[in-house]
């Protein structure tokens, strides 16, 4: 092999041989083997590796073959499509266009595709999808059924029903080729059938605005049926429809629960395909019965009261004497249209052990799980009927050992078990809990380490990012961003998962969104939050500040916060190439944009006091500093993706907008020589440089100053949730990585390591939530413990930083088909390595600084290029394959 010197050393690059290109990881709607699609014309996307790269390790065409049964495909036919050879370098976003799919239709699909020398590949692995109930046929309503329960206030004013338990007989008579269930509530609900869960998930069908949607889940049951008599149960509680939502602001509401409805209902329908081909329904309404059950309370934000006492075994099974029950009732309160869930329930992701059990008193125990993270608990105890025992949750404890439970504020995060006789367990299914540390109140005896089991719970999203390097105080962070990610990511992007709020904030998602993306393949995930927000956009435009939005207060919107109405569309079009994202939620955008013109005043937005920079810790910039910036923003965004779904006029017009909204940004806010002498603070220079707004003869002397406040502020920020993360942006953008560096690196307040060194592990919503000598007031004693969540991701949005700057991974256009490697090496750090599974493929980047050289090494995956910038080098593109560098050091 040749070796190249041009300042550096090519250590090795996989340029020969033949690429042996196959397909792989195949999804449909980003799902690996979906059940139940709603979407008519699916998207389909697969992965490409190759042994070697080089100029053969690029696809030039695919072919797609689509059956109805796996032994057709088997036969290489595509009785539902067969796209034939398609000249193209695609590999995701094809959309199905074969015969029209009906409902309940399995399709099992492969890919081949033709590498760049034209040589074919093996078929892939196969796949598979199921479609969901498309139409619901006349002769067979959606038939919603219920429970009428009226309970009173407890002692704490609560009102906290018991949860609704339904069930109903029938028969299979034939051997059964398939059954599906489908299934829904109007509230959370746990299908169950023969005594068995249909699936693993949790609080289905998940949060939406009732009103306008609510989705249904599909099950596989075919192995849960059996011959004969058979029966189907499920558990049904407030969940989000009814139950406790929300946090302060409620006491200016004249309710906090039942926002959406009073009384929770289910919705199930059971389609069996016997093997002769006869097929048998078996759906909600006449014929269920309902009853109670040993739930004597469940709510999200209060906790789950279960009475093992109350236990009727085998009320879900067959041969039940279910005589004493009553028949169910219809529910007829007006609701939303009934469809296809668009991503996966939250799931059980891990189970951990205590790290320790202290005794705190006579019968209490507290239990640290080591970290904090959003779940609940598996309960193991021995005992005699009718001991109660409690449960209480905290993140963290006061400073003489108890729970510390004060920022909770109205939600009770408690739970109550109340025991048989026996050896028993139990886990609550029915609420979560944001912790780390549980409060046991009532054993006899006392108790082990296996008497409690932390169970881990999250909407899945499959790890997309890994990242480690020399310093362990930043690996700690950066497990802290995705442990708090994953506690958050809980059917919404929520705010935190422990208080009384777990509300879908736009201004944390617009900020971390792209965090998220490197952390964790969140497509689906964010693609139904976006569905969310669009119901929620207020009538005049404007996007809420949080959504679901259940709540009647008018004129609720935010700079900064709104904006995600833009920004995350246009995030999963940049990392995932996705437009139909952005042509759904186009014609919402337009409304927003309209809504800001309108608000306009010379091109600029006027002060509008609401968030500003949330939780800044010094002088911030003001607030229409703040909205004139994310609307020129805005702009600009709203250009790209106008252009990107073929509005091309919208394109022009957005661009125009962008350029005027520019123009008058610099005339109101920018000096001459480059200061922001009205707004003179690191979140204006951070915001102004980020958002390309500075003439870019004075953007590097705007970046100088933000630089120099710094370092004049002794390494420290002065910003909160919108500055934060754009300070890191922009001083690397500018050449001063190494100022960037040391904020990483920072422990002292404020920064990441001050909060690590004392003791998170997690991400805090405040720079100083606690620290051992101030306690839970702050360093100036100024903070309410009550305005404290100790898992909370914003902050956490450096995250986007280590990847795009300190690791360099990036993308040139959407979709990472041309991928930038841009890393900053830092002798501080030592070395750093880490990769990203992109909708494209795998992407490597790694380097170690040593004494007098450092080196490098990356992985371009098959069918894409790489531009190369290191620092003191001349840019150079590199094809797919796995390369490695040295340079000598530069002289500093």
């Amino acid at each position: 092999m040749k070796i190249a010197f041009l300042a550096m050393t090519l250590l090795s690059a996989l340029t020969a041989g033949a690429a042996e290109l196959t397909a792989g990881y195949l999804r449909c709607e980003y799902r690996s083997a979906p059940e139940g699609i709603g979407e008519r014309s699916p998207r389909l996307s697969w992965e490409l590796t190759a042994q070697e790269g080089g100029a053969a390790c690029v696809q030039r065409a695919y072919r797609i073959l689509v059956a109805s049964s796996e032994e057709a495909l088997a036969r290489d036919e595509g009785d539902l499509w067969d796209s034939g050879k398609v000249v193209s370098d695609a590999t995701g976003g094809i959309v199905y266009a074969g015969r029209p799919l009906r409902s309940q239709q399995v399709c099992h699909w492969k890919v081949q595709v033709w590498d760049g020398g034209g040589e074919p590949s093996p078929w892939s692995a196969p796949a598979r999808w199921s479609m969901g109930l498309l139409e619901f046929r006349d002769r067979e309503p959606v038939r919603w059924i219920t429970r009428r329960i009226r309970t009173a206030p407890d002692t704490a004013g609560l009102v906290l029903p018991p949860a609704r338990y339904f069930r109903t007989a029938f028969t299979v008579g034939k051997p059964v080729r398939r059954a599906v269930a489908y299934a829904s509530a109007k509230g959370i609900y746990e299908l169950r059938l023969n005594g068995q869960q249909a699936g693993c998930d949790y609080f289905t069908p998940g949060w939406t605005d009732y009103r306008k949607r609510i989705y249904y889940n599909t099950y596989d049951v075919t192995g849960l049926l059996r011959p004969g008599e058979n029966a189907a149960g499920a558990v049904v509680a407030d969940g989000w429809y009814a139950g406790y939502v929300g946090f302060g602001i409620l006491e200016r509401l004249e309710r906090s629960r039942e926002f959406y409805g009073i009384d929770p209902a289910l919705f199930c329908r059971i389609e069996i395909e016997y093997a002769d081909g006869t097929t048998q329904s078996v759906m909600t309404g006449p014929g269920w019965k309902s009853s109670e059950g040993p739930v004597r309370q469940a709510d999200l934000l209060m906790g789950e009261v279960y009475d093992a006492r109350l236990e009727q075994p085998g009320w879900d099974a067959p041969g039940f004497d279910d005589s004493a029950w009553e028949a169910a009732e219809l529910s007829v309160n007006p609701d939303g249209a009934l469809e296809a869930a668009l991503t996966d329930p939250v799931r059980e992701a891990e189970r951990i052990v205590p790290v320790s059990v202290v005794q705190r008193g006579p019968g209490v125990w507290i239990f640290d799980m080591g970290r904090n993270f959003a779940g609940t608990v598996l309960l193991k105890v021995r005992g005699g009927a009718g001991r109660t025992l409690m449960l209480r949750y905290g993140e963290m404890l006061n400073a003489d050992g108890s729970l510390m439970t004060e920022n909770l504020r109205h939600a009770r995060a408690t739970d109550f078990y109340t025991m048989r006789d026996g050896e028993q367990e139990w886990s609550p299914r029915m609420t979560y809990h944001g912790f780390r540390y549980v409060e046991l109140t009532g054993l006899e005896s006392a108790p082990g380490a296996e008497t409690l089991t932390g169970i881990v719970l999250t909407s899945p999203t499959p790890r997309a990012g890994t990242f480690e390097c020399g310093s362990e105080l930043v690996n700690r962070l950066w497990r802290n961003i995705t442990t708090t990610q994953q506690a958050n990511f809980f059917e919404i992007p929520t705010d935190c998962p422990q208080r009384d709020e777990r509300l879908g904030w736009t201004g944390d998602i617009q900020i971390y969104a792209r965090s998220a993306t490197y952390n964790a393949d969140v497509a689906s995930f964010l693609s139904k939050w976006l569905i969310d927000l669009d119901d929620a956009q207020r009538s005049y435009g404007a996007y809420p500040s949080y959504a679901p939005y259940p709540y009647a207060i008018p004129m609720e919107y935010a700079p900064a916060w709104m904006d995600a109405g833009v920004i995350v569309p246009w995030t999963l079009w940049q990392v995932y190439g996705d437009t139909r994202a952005v042509r759904r939620a186009y014609p919402g955008m337009k409304r927003f944009m309209d809504f800001l013109e309108q608000g306009a005043q010379g091109d600029l937005q006027p002060a509008v006091p609401t968030f500003g920079d949330w939780l800044a810790v010094g002088r911030t910039a003001s607030d229409d500093f703040i909205a004139s910036a994310y609307y020129a923003y805005d702009a600009a965004l709203m250009a790209e993706m106008a252009g990107a779904v073929g509005e091309r006029q919208d394109s022009l017009r957005y661009a125009a907008l962008a350029a005027r909204i520019r123009e008058a940004f610099v005339r109101r806010y920018i000096a001459p020589d480059g200061l922001i002498p009205g707004n003179d603070c690191q979140t204006a220079y951070a915001l102004a440089l980020c958002f390309g707004l500075y003439p870019e003869p004075l953007a590097q002397a705007g970046a100088d100053r933000l630089a120099a406040m710094i370092e004049a502020n002794g390494g420290r920020f002065s910003t909160g949730f919108l500055g934060t993360k754009h300070v890191m942006m922009a001083l690397s953008r500018y050449g001063h990585d190494d100022v960037a560096y040391g904020l990483l690196l920072q422990t002292e307040y404020p920064g990441w390591g001050y909060s690590i060194l004392n003791g998170a592990t997690s991400i805090w919503e405040r720079w100083d939530s606690y620290t051992r000598e101030y306690g839970f007031g702050g360093r100036d004693g100024g903070n309410n413990a009550r305005m404290n969540s100790f898992s909370h991701y914003a902050f956490g949005s450096v995250a986007e930083w280590m990847f795009r700057y300190a690791l360099g991974i990036d993308t040139e256009g959407p979709g990472y088909r041309h991928i930038l490697l841009r890393p900053r090496p830092d002798a501080r750090i030592g070395w750093m390595k880490g990769s990203y599974r992109s909708v494209s493929g795998e992407i490597v980047s790694e380097w170690e600084v040593g004494r007098r050289t450092t080196r490098y090494r990356f992985v371009v995956p098959p069918n894409t290029r790489a531009t190369l910038s290191l620092p003191g080098q001349e840019s150079r593109m590199l094809g797919p394959g796995e390369y490695e560098f040295e340079f000598k050091n530069r002289k500093q």
